[in-house]
């Protein structure tokens, strides 16, 4: 008869903890890291929602003031404004023009 070469069940079952252990602690360390990964793709992205709804305020506000920067500065409205302080164009002589 051919020799018994298996080892008790007890040794198998020892051989096979410290793998089983460090397999498992290897998955919970990986769960963790996705679950961090996740966590932080999810900050980044409610910050990036919020960067882009402050451009898009900041960009309409800026349309407002070029709007009301050319309403001020439209030669009509001036002119009226001009006529409302009696101001008229300068004459000749009446403009001097310093050299530092």
């Amino acid at each position: 008869m051919a020799a018994n070469t298996h080892l008790p069940s007890k040794q198998v079952s020892r051989r096979w903890v410290w793998p089983t252990v460090l397999l498992g602690f290897s998955g919970l360390i990986l769960g963790l890291a996705v679950v961090w990964i996740n966590i932080e793709r999810l900050d980044l992205a409610y910050e990036l929602k919020q960067l882009q709804t402050e451009l898009e305020r900041k960009v309409d506000l800026q349309a407002k003031l070029e709007v009301e920067r050319m309403n001020l500065l439209s030669s009509s409205r001036l002119r009226v404004l001009a006529e409302e302080h009696e101001l008229r164009q300068a004459e000749p002589g009446q403009i001097r023009i310093l050299t530092p």
